[in-house]
């Protein structure tokens, strides 16, 4: 029955590179909302390393505004206006997460030891290891969500 929605029926168009629901509410609602998604997930992942939150959850609400985009306009647009190399995106939060678990090592600390610093940032705090840790968390968990979500979609 819904069939036809996602095999070119009457609203939807096939696009390159995956389906898309071609309806103009959804798609200006997603225009609208990408960014409200972008400000909470940054939100949350900079509020993470000091209360609930980090990068993990973070990650998630990005990923399903960008899964959303994806529905709305196909996974080519959403490669094409977002530039995202899912692989890149996972390697650098694995390489950032990396060396905020083994830099502590080099000044004598123990591994995942906490290196915090006098530096603090308005609406961030102090910037620290377990800020670099959950920055690279959340662009690994983005990139391997996204990896999924285009093979997904693609199909």
């Amino acid at each position: 029955m819904y069939d036809r929605y996602w095999r070119g029926g009457p609203y939807p168009s096939k696009t390159e590179g995956g389906q898309a629901m071609r309806t103009t509410i959804l798609q200006v609602t997603i225009k609208v909302l990408i960014p409200v998604f972008l400000l909470y997930s940054l939100y949350l992942l900079f509020r993470g390393h000091d209360h609930p939150g980090g990068g993990f959850i973070a990650a998630l609400v990005i990923s399903i505004g960008l899964i959303f985009h994806m529905i709305a306009f196909g996974v080519s647009e959403t490669q094409r206006v977002y530039k995202i190399d899912a692989i890149k995106l996972a390697s650098i939060g694995l390489l950032l997460s990396f060396m905020a678990a083994t830099v502590p090592m080099l000044v004598g600390d123990g591994f995942f030891h906490a290196l915090w610093t006098d530096v603090e940032i308005v609406g961030i705090g102090t910037i620290s290891s377990v800020l670099v840790f959950d920055i690279g968390v959340y662009f690994a968990v983005i990139g391997a969500i996204l990896k999924i979500a285009f093979a997904v979609f693609k199909e």
